[in-house]
Protein backbone atom coordinates (compact mmCIF):
# COMPACT_ATOMS: atom_id res chain seq x y z
CA UNK A 1 0.00 0.00 0.00
CA UNK A 2 1.82 3.62 -0.76
CA UNK A 3 -0.47 5.56 0.09
CA UNK A 4 0.92 7.94 -2.90
CA UNK A 5 -1.79 10.23 -3.46
CA UNK A 6 -1.76 10.97 0.32
CA UNK A 7 2.12 11.95 0.45
CA UNK A 8 1.23 13.93 -2.91
CA UNK A 9 -1.55 15.84 -0.64
CA UNK A 10 1.46 16.64 1.85
CA UNK A 11 3.92 17.78 0.01
CA UNK A 12 1.31 20.01 -1.89
CA UNK A 13 -0.13 21.97 1.16
CA UNK A 14 3.82 22.31 2.62
CA UNK A 15 4.18 24.19 -0.26
CA UNK A 16 1.08 26.00 0.29
CA UNK A 17 2.16 27.02 3.33
CA UNK A 18 5.98 27.70 2.62
CA UNK A 19 4.14 30.05 0.20
CA UNK A 20 2.08 31.86 2.17
CA UNK A 21 5.00 32.34 4.79
CA UNK A 22 7.19 33.74 2.31
CA UNK A 23 5.09 36.12 0.60
CA UNK A 24 1.76 36.55 2.09
CA UNK A 25 -0.80 38.09 0.02
CA UNK A 26 -3.07 40.65 1.99
CA UNK A 27 -6.14 40.19 -0.61
CA UNK A 28 -6.39 36.46 0.73
CA UNK A 29 -7.91 35.20 4.04
CA UNK A 30 -5.65 35.34 6.80
CA UNK A 31 -7.19 31.98 7.54
CA UNK A 32 -5.48 30.04 4.56
CA UNK A 33 -2.44 29.15 6.20
CA UNK A 34 -4.68 27.43 9.25
CA UNK A 35 -6.29 25.54 6.47
CA UNK A 36 -3.54 24.16 4.43
CA UNK A 37 -1.82 23.04 7.74
CA UNK A 38 -5.33 21.27 8.57
CA UNK A 39 -5.43 18.91 5.16
CA UNK A 40 -1.30 18.52 5.63
CA UNK A 41 -1.38 17.30 9.35
CA UNK A 42 -4.71 15.33 8.40
CA UNK A 43 -3.00 12.81 5.78
CA UNK A 44 -0.29 12.68 7.54
CA UNK A 45 -2.11 11.22 10.49
CA UNK A 46 -3.86 9.19 8.14
CA UNK A 47 -0.98 8.30 6.43
CA UNK A 48 0.55 7.01 10.16
CA UNK A 49 -3.27 5.29 11.03
CA UNK A 50 -2.95 3.38 7.84
CA UNK A 51 0.67 2.37 8.97
CA UNK A 52 -0.25 1.35 12.39
CA UNK A 53 -3.20 -0.62 11.27
CA UNK A 54 -6.26 1.50 12.32
CA UNK A 55 -9.09 0.68 10.42
CA UNK A 56 -10.49 2.70 7.43
CA UNK A 57 -13.97 3.92 6.69
CA UNK A 58 -15.91 5.58 3.84
CA UNK A 59 -19.26 7.42 3.45
CA UNK A 60 -21.87 8.96 5.55
CA UNK A 61 -20.92 12.64 4.87
CA UNK A 62 -20.83 13.87 7.59
CA UNK A 63 -18.83 10.82 8.99
CA UNK A 64 -19.50 11.47 12.68
CA UNK A 65 -20.91 7.96 13.25
CA UNK A 66 -17.84 6.59 11.57
CA UNK A 67 -15.40 8.73 13.94
CA UNK A 68 -17.71 7.41 16.73
CA UNK A 69 -17.07 3.80 16.06
CA UNK A 70 -13.51 3.91 16.15
CA UNK A 71 -12.61 4.27 12.05
CA UNK A 72 -10.50 6.75 10.22
CA UNK A 73 -12.09 8.41 7.81
CA UNK A 74 -11.41 8.00 3.83
CA UNK A 75 -13.05 10.58 2.13
CA UNK A 76 -13.41 9.03 -1.33
CA UNK A 77 -15.18 11.60 -4.14
CA UNK A 78 -14.10 13.95 -2.23
CA UNK A 79 -10.23 13.21 -2.53
CA UNK A 80 -11.37 12.25 -6.31
CA UNK A 81 -12.39 15.96 -6.36
CA UNK A 82 -8.49 16.62 -5.84
CA UNK A 83 -7.46 14.91 -8.97
CA UNK A 84 -7.72 16.65 -11.78
CA UNK A 85 -4.30 17.20 -14.32
CA UNK A 86 -2.04 14.24 -15.00
CA UNK A 87 -3.61 12.32 -12.56
CA UNK A 88 -7.04 12.48 -12.96
CA UNK A 89 -6.39 11.74 -16.72
CA UNK A 90 -4.48 8.54 -15.27
CA UNK A 91 -7.60 7.09 -13.27
CA UNK A 92 -9.89 8.21 -15.71
CA UNK A 93 -7.97 5.92 -18.30
CA UNK A 94 -8.04 2.78 -16.02
CA UNK A 95 -11.83 3.18 -15.66
CA UNK A 96 -12.16 2.89 -19.03
CA UNK A 97 -9.82 -0.40 -19.15
CA UNK A 98 -11.81 -1.74 -16.25
CA UNK A 99 -15.26 -1.61 -18.98
CA UNK A 100 -16.73 0.94 -16.48
CA UNK A 101 -19.39 3.36 -18.20
CA UNK A 102 -17.05 6.78 -18.82
CA UNK A 103 -20.10 8.65 -19.47
CA UNK A 104 -20.82 8.12 -15.33
CA UNK A 105 -19.81 11.10 -13.72
CA UNK A 106 -16.27 11.21 -13.20
CA UNK A 107 -15.25 12.45 -9.74
CA UNK A 108 -17.61 9.54 -8.84
CA UNK A 109 -15.73 6.62 -11.06
CA UNK A 110 -12.24 8.14 -9.95
CA UNK A 111 -12.31 6.27 -6.67
CA UNK A 112 -12.13 2.85 -8.00
CA UNK A 113 -8.94 3.53 -9.48
CA UNK A 114 -7.65 5.39 -6.32
CA UNK A 115 -8.18 1.63 -4.46
CA UNK A 116 -7.33 -0.38 -7.04
CA UNK A 117 -4.23 0.99 -7.48
CA UNK A 118 -3.41 1.50 -3.55
CA UNK A 119 -2.57 5.11 -3.86
CA UNK A 120 -5.71 5.80 -1.06
CA UNK A 121 -6.49 2.87 1.42
CA UNK A 122 -8.43 0.20 1.28
CA UNK A 123 -11.58 0.90 3.15
CA UNK A 124 -12.65 -1.91 5.84
CA UNK A 125 -15.92 -0.98 5.49
CA UNK A 126 -17.98 1.07 3.07
CA UNK A 127 -21.26 2.95 3.79
CA UNK A 128 -23.59 4.07 1.17
CA UNK A 129 -26.29 5.70 0.60
CA UNK A 130 -28.74 7.73 -1.26
CA UNK A 131 -27.98 11.21 0.97
CA UNK A 132 -25.38 11.51 -1.59
CA UNK A 133 -25.87 10.14 -5.58
CA UNK A 134 -26.76 6.85 -6.78
CA UNK A 135 -23.52 7.10 -8.60
CA UNK A 136 -21.30 7.19 -5.55
CA UNK A 137 -23.01 3.77 -4.17
CA UNK A 138 -22.52 1.74 -7.37
CA UNK A 139 -18.67 2.86 -7.43
CA UNK A 140 -19.23 1.47 -3.65
CA UNK A 141 -20.73 -1.90 -4.46
CA UNK A 142 -18.11 -2.41 -7.31
CA UNK A 143 -15.43 -1.80 -4.97
CA UNK A 144 -16.96 -3.83 -2.35
CA UNK A 145 -17.10 -6.62 -4.71
CA UNK A 146 -14.02 -7.03 -6.37
CA UNK A 147 -12.04 -6.29 -3.22
CA UNK A 148 -14.59 -8.66 -0.61
CA UNK A 149 -15.22 -5.33 1.96
CA UNK A 150 -18.15 -5.37 3.77
CA UNK A 151 -20.98 -2.78 2.71
CA UNK A 152 -24.04 -1.45 4.39
CA UNK A 153 -26.42 0.57 2.29
CA UNK A 154 -28.54 3.36 4.24
CA UNK A 155 -31.87 4.10 2.68
CA UNK A 156 -32.98 7.28 3.33
CA UNK A 157 -36.74 8.07 2.40
CA UNK A 158 -37.97 10.93 0.35
CA UNK A 159 -39.39 12.91 3.01
CA UNK A 160 -37.90 14.60 6.18
CA UNK A 161 -40.52 13.08 8.59
CA UNK A 162 -41.30 11.78 11.97
CA UNK A 163 -41.05 8.12 10.04
CA UNK A 164 -37.81 9.19 7.94
CA UNK A 165 -36.20 10.28 11.59
CA UNK A 166 -37.27 6.78 13.62
CA UNK A 167 -36.42 4.63 9.90
CA UNK A 168 -32.88 6.14 9.67
CA UNK A 169 -32.10 6.15 13.22
CA UNK A 170 -33.13 2.76 13.50
CA UNK A 171 -30.83 1.67 10.36
CA UNK A 172 -27.82 3.51 11.98
CA UNK A 173 -28.17 1.35 15.11
CA UNK A 174 -28.34 -1.97 12.41
CA UNK A 175 -24.74 -0.34 10.79
CA UNK A 176 -23.11 -0.30 14.10
CA UNK A 177 -23.91 -3.75 15.32
CA UNK A 178 -22.70 -4.49 11.45
CA UNK A 179 -19.49 -2.55 11.59
CA UNK A 180 -18.63 -4.36 15.02
CA UNK A 181 -19.50 -7.42 14.01
CA UNK A 182 -17.79 -7.04 10.61
CA UNK A 183 -14.19 -5.27 11.74
CA UNK A 184 -11.90 -6.65 14.46
CA UNK A 185 -11.57 -3.48 16.80
CA UNK A 186 -14.45 -1.48 16.06
CA UNK A 187 -16.75 -0.32 19.32
CA UNK A 188 -19.75 2.03 19.14
CA UNK A 189 -18.73 4.76 21.52
CA UNK A 190 -21.72 7.17 21.98
CA UNK A 191 -19.86 9.48 24.53
CA UNK A 192 -17.24 9.97 21.48
CA UNK A 193 -20.39 10.94 19.46
CA UNK A 194 -21.54 13.54 21.72
CA UNK A 195 -18.31 14.59 21.90
CA UNK A 196 -17.96 14.99 17.91
CA UNK A 197 -21.16 16.48 17.68
CA UNK A 198 -20.36 19.21 19.56
CA UNK A 199 -17.66 20.35 17.17
CA UNK A 200 -20.08 19.58 14.46
CA UNK A 201 -22.36 22.24 15.88
CA UNK A 202 -20.20 24.89 16.30
CA UNK A 203 -19.26 24.51 12.68
CA UNK A 204 -22.57 24.66 11.09
CA UNK A 205 -23.19 27.73 13.64
CA UNK A 206 -20.35 29.04 12.14
CA UNK A 207 -21.59 28.55 8.30
CA UNK A 208 -25.04 29.83 9.32
CA UNK A 209 -22.58 33.11 10.23
CA UNK A 210 -21.19 33.18 7.08
CA UNK A 211 -24.45 32.56 5.15
CA UNK A 212 -25.15 36.19 6.33
CA UNK A 213 -22.16 37.64 5.33
CA UNK A 214 -23.20 36.64 1.63
CA UNK A 215 -25.95 39.11 1.59
CA UNK A 216 -23.43 42.23 2.07
CA UNK A 217 -22.78 43.92 -1.41
CA UNK A 218 -19.77 43.83 -2.22
CA UNK A 219 -19.96 40.02 -1.55
CA UNK A 220 -16.87 39.40 1.13
CA UNK A 221 -16.67 35.77 -0.38
CA UNK A 222 -15.01 35.30 -3.36
CA UNK A 223 -16.35 32.73 -5.93
CA UNK A 224 -13.95 30.07 -5.46
CA UNK A 225 -14.50 29.92 -1.61
CA UNK A 226 -18.21 29.78 -2.17
CA UNK A 227 -17.24 27.00 -4.49
CA UNK A 228 -15.32 24.95 -1.80
CA UNK A 229 -16.80 21.94 -1.00
CA UNK A 230 -17.70 22.43 2.99
CA UNK A 231 -15.43 19.42 4.53
CA UNK A 232 -17.06 18.51 8.17
CA UNK A 233 -15.04 18.18 11.58
CA UNK A 234 -15.35 14.53 12.02
CA UNK A 235 -13.42 13.76 8.31
CA UNK A 236 -10.48 14.84 10.18
CA UNK A 237 -8.34 13.00 12.69
CA UNK A 238 -8.28 16.18 15.31
CA UNK A 239 -11.78 18.11 14.31
CA UNK A 240 -11.46 21.12 16.78
CA UNK A 241 -8.53 22.12 14.09
CA UNK A 242 -11.32 22.30 11.63
CA UNK A 243 -13.52 24.18 13.84
CA UNK A 244 -10.46 26.96 14.57
CA UNK A 245 -9.94 27.05 11.38
CA UNK A 246 -13.86 27.78 10.56
CA UNK A 247 -14.08 30.48 13.15
CA UNK A 248 -11.00 32.14 12.02
CA UNK A 249 -12.18 32.11 8.56
CA UNK A 250 -15.56 33.81 9.41
CA UNK A 251 -13.70 36.56 11.56
CA UNK A 252 -11.34 37.00 8.11
CA UNK A 253 -14.82 37.39 6.34
CA UNK A 254 -16.52 39.81 8.93
CA UNK A 255 -13.45 41.90 8.66
CA UNK A 256 -13.58 41.98 5.13
CA UNK A 257 -17.38 42.92 5.41
CA UNK A 258 -16.75 45.72 7.78
CA UNK A 259 -14.20 47.28 5.46
CA UNK A 260 -16.30 46.73 2.43
CA UNK A 261 -13.53 44.48 0.64
CA UNK A 262 -15.18 42.18 -1.96
CA UNK A 263 -14.00 39.89 -4.72
CA UNK A 264 -15.49 42.59 -7.10
CA UNK A 265 -15.54 46.36 -5.94
CA UNK A 266 -18.79 47.47 -7.78
CA UNK A 267 -21.07 44.49 -8.17
CA UNK A 268 -23.28 44.76 -11.34
CA UNK A 269 -24.46 41.49 -10.86
CA UNK A 270 -24.56 38.33 -8.23
CA UNK A 271 -25.22 35.07 -10.07
CA UNK A 272 -25.67 31.97 -8.35
CA UNK A 273 -23.51 28.74 -9.37
CA UNK A 274 -25.11 25.26 -9.13
CA UNK A 275 -24.42 21.66 -9.17
CA UNK A 276 -20.52 21.19 -9.89
CA UNK A 277 -17.76 22.99 -12.49
CA UNK A 278 -14.64 22.79 -14.37
CA UNK A 279 -11.83 21.98 -11.75
CA UNK A 280 -9.30 22.63 -14.45
CA UNK A 281 -10.80 26.09 -14.97
CA UNK A 282 -11.69 29.28 -13.32
CA UNK A 283 -14.57 30.55 -14.31
CA UNK A 284 -15.28 32.75 -10.84
CA UNK A 285 -11.84 35.19 -11.81
CA UNK A 286 -13.86 35.56 -15.41
CA UNK A 287 -16.55 36.69 -14.40
CA UNK A 288 -15.35 39.03 -11.12
CA UNK A 289 -13.56 40.82 -13.83
CA UNK A 290 -16.48 41.46 -15.12
CA UNK A 291 -18.27 43.08 -12.19
CA UNK A 292 -20.16 39.53 -11.28
CA UNK A 293 -19.61 37.98 -7.91
CA UNK A 294 -21.04 34.43 -7.06
CA UNK A 295 -21.49 34.79 -3.65
CA UNK A 296 -23.40 30.87 -2.97
CA UNK A 297 -22.82 27.91 -4.64
CA UNK A 298 -25.65 25.06 -4.49
CA UNK A 299 -24.78 21.77 -3.43
CA UNK A 300 -27.28 18.93 -2.30
CA UNK A 301 -27.41 19.52 1.35
CA UNK A 302 -26.20 23.22 1.10
CA UNK A 303 -29.57 24.29 2.77
CA UNK A 304 -29.02 22.38 6.04
CA UNK A 305 -24.96 23.33 6.14
CA UNK A 306 -25.74 26.95 5.92
CA UNK A 307 -28.71 27.12 8.12
CA UNK A 308 -31.17 29.05 5.80
CA UNK A 309 -33.82 26.71 5.41
CA UNK A 310 -32.82 23.75 8.00
CA UNK A 311 -31.86 23.42 11.46
CA UNK A 312 -29.29 21.26 12.60
CA UNK A 313 -27.75 20.06 16.07
CA UNK A 314 -29.41 20.73 19.28
CA UNK A 315 -33.10 22.55 17.35
CA UNK A 316 -35.97 21.25 19.05
CA UNK A 317 -38.18 22.98 16.83
CA UNK A 318 -37.98 20.90 13.92
CA UNK A 319 -39.20 17.27 15.49
CA UNK A 320 -41.38 19.32 18.44
CA UNK A 321 -38.55 17.74 21.15
CA UNK A 322 -34.67 16.98 21.42
CA UNK A 323 -33.28 14.34 19.61
CA UNK A 324 -31.18 11.57 20.47
CA UNK A 325 -27.57 11.09 19.51
CA UNK A 326 -28.30 9.11 16.57
CA UNK A 327 -31.87 10.63 16.12
CA UNK A 328 -29.63 14.05 15.61
CA UNK A 329 -27.44 12.07 12.75
CA UNK A 330 -30.69 10.78 11.17
CA UNK A 331 -32.07 14.65 11.19
CA UNK A 332 -28.37 15.62 8.99
CA UNK A 333 -29.06 13.16 6.49
CA UNK A 334 -32.84 13.40 5.95
CA UNK A 335 -32.27 16.97 4.29
CA UNK A 336 -30.20 16.45 0.99
CA UNK A 337 -31.70 17.50 -2.09
CA UNK A 338 -30.12 14.37 -4.12
CA UNK A 339 -31.46 12.27 -1.92
CA UNK A 340 -35.33 13.61 -2.22
CA UNK A 341 -37.73 14.47 -4.60
CA UNK A 342 -36.75 17.33 -6.99
CA UNK A 343 -39.00 19.75 -5.56
CA UNK A 344 -36.93 20.18 -2.52
CA UNK A 345 -33.98 20.88 -4.70
CA UNK A 346 -35.67 23.77 -7.32
CA UNK A 347 -37.32 25.15 -3.59
CA UNK A 348 -34.22 25.23 -1.85
CA UNK A 349 -32.21 27.10 -5.17
CA UNK A 350 -35.46 29.78 -5.40
CA UNK A 351 -35.41 30.15 -1.73
CA UNK A 352 -31.79 31.01 -1.85
CA UNK A 353 -32.05 33.32 -4.72
CA UNK A 354 -34.90 35.30 -3.56
CA UNK A 355 -32.75 35.94 -0.28
CA UNK A 356 -29.72 36.79 -1.36
CA UNK A 357 -30.81 39.00 -3.87
CA UNK A 358 -29.05 36.29 -7.07
CA UNK A 359 -29.83 38.01 -10.26
CA UNK A 360 -28.96 34.82 -12.68
CA UNK A 361 -28.19 31.27 -12.27
CA UNK A 362 -25.03 29.62 -13.41
CA UNK A 363 -26.29 25.53 -13.90
CA UNK A 364 -23.17 23.05 -14.52
CA UNK A 365 -24.99 20.33 -15.77
CA UNK A 366 -22.32 17.59 -14.59
CA UNK A 367 -21.62 14.65 -17.31
CA UNK A 368 -23.23 11.28 -15.75
CA UNK A 369 -24.78 13.37 -12.74
CA UNK A 370 -28.13 11.10 -12.92
CA UNK A 371 -29.89 13.44 -9.66
CA UNK A 372 -29.74 16.53 -11.00
CA UNK A 373 -28.29 16.96 -14.58
CA UNK A 374 -32.26 16.72 -15.58
CA UNK A 375 -33.77 19.04 -13.07
CA UNK A 376 -31.70 21.61 -14.86
CA UNK A 377 -34.21 22.92 -17.51
CA UNK A 378 -37.21 22.76 -14.52
CA UNK A 379 -35.12 24.81 -12.47
CA UNK A 380 -34.39 27.00 -15.23
CA UNK A 381 -38.16 27.21 -16.04
CA UNK A 382 -38.88 27.76 -12.73
CA UNK A 383 -36.79 30.08 -11.88
CA UNK A 384 -38.05 32.62 -14.64
CA UNK A 385 -41.37 31.87 -14.05
CA UNK A 386 -41.25 32.68 -10.22
CA UNK A 387 -38.14 35.16 -10.07
CA UNK A 388 -38.12 36.48 -13.55
CA UNK A 389 -34.50 35.33 -13.63
CA UNK A 390 -32.51 33.69 -16.57
CA UNK A 391 -30.49 30.37 -15.93
CA UNK A 392 -27.42 29.68 -18.16
CA UNK A 393 -26.91 25.64 -18.70
CA UNK A 394 -23.77 24.06 -18.93
CA UNK A 395 -22.66 20.93 -19.80
CA UNK A 396 -19.18 19.25 -19.07
CA UNK A 397 -17.19 17.33 -16.85
CA UNK A 398 -15.91 18.52 -13.50
CA UNK A 399 -12.23 16.64 -13.55
CA UNK A 400 -11.11 15.39 -16.82
CA UNK A 401 -11.11 18.09 -19.73
CA UNK A 402 -10.64 16.59 -22.78
CA UNK A 403 -13.59 17.60 -23.70
CA UNK A 404 -13.11 21.49 -22.32
CA UNK A 405 -12.52 24.40 -24.64
CA UNK A 406 -11.04 27.77 -22.42
CA UNK A 407 -12.48 30.31 -25.33
CA UNK A 408 -15.79 28.99 -26.00
CA UNK A 409 -16.70 28.33 -22.31
CA UNK A 410 -15.54 32.07 -21.25
CA UNK A 411 -17.10 33.29 -24.83
CA UNK A 412 -20.67 31.63 -23.47
CA UNK A 413 -20.11 32.90 -19.69
CA UNK A 414 -19.54 36.41 -21.65
CA UNK A 415 -22.82 36.63 -23.77
CA UNK A 416 -24.44 35.49 -20.52
CA UNK A 417 -23.19 38.33 -18.35
CA UNK A 418 -23.83 40.84 -20.94
CA UNK A 419 -27.62 39.37 -21.08
CA UNK A 420 -28.12 39.39 -17.61
CA UNK A 421 -27.23 43.04 -17.34
CA UNK A 422 -28.98 44.22 -20.19
CA UNK A 423 -32.23 42.51 -18.32
CA UNK A 424 -31.26 43.86 -14.93
CA UNK A 425 -30.80 47.75 -16.59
Amino acid sequence: MNLSFFREEVSKYERRVKKIRDNPDPTKPKSNILYYELERDARKTQIEAWENGVPFATGLYPPVILRAMGFEVFDGVMAADRTHGERAVKYFNEVRKLGLPEAVCDRTSMVIPMVLDEDCPKPNLIVSCNWECENIPLGNNYMAHHLDIPLYYLDVPFDSDDYSLAYVTEQFGELIEFAEDKVPGIKFDEEKLIELQEYEKEWYDCYKEIYELRRRTPCPIAGREAFREPRWPSLYPDPGRMVEYIKAYRDDLVEMAEKGIGAVAEEKLRIMWTVSGPFYADPFKFLEQRGVSVPYWQIGAGSRISGCRYPSYGDETEYGRKLTPLEEEARIINCSSWGGLGDRWIEDTLFICRDLNIDAIIYFQQWGCTVSHNLGKMVAESAERELGIPTLLVEGRMLVEETFDQRQFEEMLGDFVDLCIDRKT
